[in-house]
This record gives C-alpha cells, sequence and structure tokens, in this order.
C-alpha cells in the first residue's frame, strides 16, 4: 500500500512538471509570436514613413527614388558631394550619349548590382516612363568612382564636340578591360 502511495506521488510530480513545462512553452511561444508580430508592423510602419517622407526605397542593392521630372533631383543627393549632384544634374541633357556607353564598373555583367545596367544611364537612372515625365533615379553612381569618371568623361567630349561614336570610343578604350 505504501509503494502504490509513492508511485502515485511521482506520478502527481510528474504530472505537475509536465504542465509547468507546457505552461512555459505556451509563454515563450507566445512571447516569440508577439515579438514577429511587433517586427512585421515596424517593419511596414518604417517603409511607408520613407515613402511618404519621399525618400527612396530600395531595389536590390540599389536605393531608387522618384521625382516627378529631371528637374527634381532625388533627395538621397544630399549626402554625398556637390560634385556628385552636378554629375546628376547633368544626366538629362547626356541621356542620348549615356544611353551607348557601356559602364565597366561591374555593373553590366551583374557583379556590382542584382540586376545588369544596359548602360551608363542605367547607373543614374532606374526608370524613365517617357509618357508620364516622371523620372526614378538610382543611387548606384553616387558611390561608384567608375561610374562618375566615366559620366565625365562623357560630359567634357560632348562639350568638345564628340560624336556619340567618338564618346563611346574613348570610353572604351580608357576604361574598357584589357583597354589602354
Amino acid at each position: 500500500m505504501m509503494k502504490r502511495g509513492r508511485v502515485s506521488e511521482v506520478q502527481a510530480a510528474r504530472r505537475e512538471e509536465e504542465t509547468r513545462s507546457s505552461r512555459i512553452r505556451g509563454i515563450m511561444y507566445g512571447m516569440l509570436l508577439a515579438f514577429a508580430f511587433i517586427t512585421l508592423l515596424t517593419a511596414c510602419s518604417l517603409s511607408d514613413g520613407q515613402e511618404e517622407s519621399g525618400g527612396g526605397h530600395l531595389h536590390g542593392s540599389e536605393t531608387w527614388e522618384t521625382t516627378a521630372s529631371f528637374d527634381e533631383l532625388p533627395s538621397f543627393l544630399s549626402d554625398y558631394t556637390p560634385h556628385t549632384s552636378d554629375l546628376y544634374r547633368e544626366v538629362h541633357d547626356h541621356m542620348d550619349l549615356m544611353s551607348g556607353v557601356t559602364c565597366y564598373c561591374g555593373c553590366a555583367d551583374g557583379t556590382a548590382v542584382e540586376t545588369p545596367h544596359d548602360s551608363l544611364l542605367r547607373c543614374y537612372v532606374a526608370e524613365h516612363p517617357a509618357d508620364e515625365g516622371g523620372v526614378t533615379w538610382t543611387n548606384h553612381s553616387t558611390s561608384c568612382g567608375i561610374c562618375k569618371k566615366e559620366m565625365e568623361e562623357v560630359i567634357a567630349l560632348s562639350k568638345q564636340g564628340k560624336t556619340a561614336d567618338e564618346i563611346r570610343e574613348a570610353v572604351d578604350a580608357k576604361y574598357k578591360p584589357g583597354g589602354s
């Protein structure tokens, strides 16, 4: 009889321990779920706030920001030198030349960005829906010395009266791997 009482006490202790463990697991899962929910809400509110304040949005490793026209530069340029802003200001006047120039920073083959760029223009402008007039800028070239140097070359050669082919050949000769 004493044995049966002891077994019953041990079983009761085990049940009590299992119940306590189950409650602790439930509390932990509840806290984990609450943390995940709060994190999701915070991420969504930060993303919404960026769009409303005129800031850009992340697209892979690039920040893209849409403005009403080429006359309105993106706000992310405030974090960079006036020279960088000046280069962006020149984009509209040199778009046709830039679209024929290959950028050799690695963006054309996808090593510098997730989506390969098709020209130097794409290093400055992500999208330009001609019908709507808006411009979606990219910050790719803000921190890329090769993109900036190629743009400087395009501007300088354009001022010298060089043709689009001459400009493309000059950039290729100077920046293409294996070039002079």
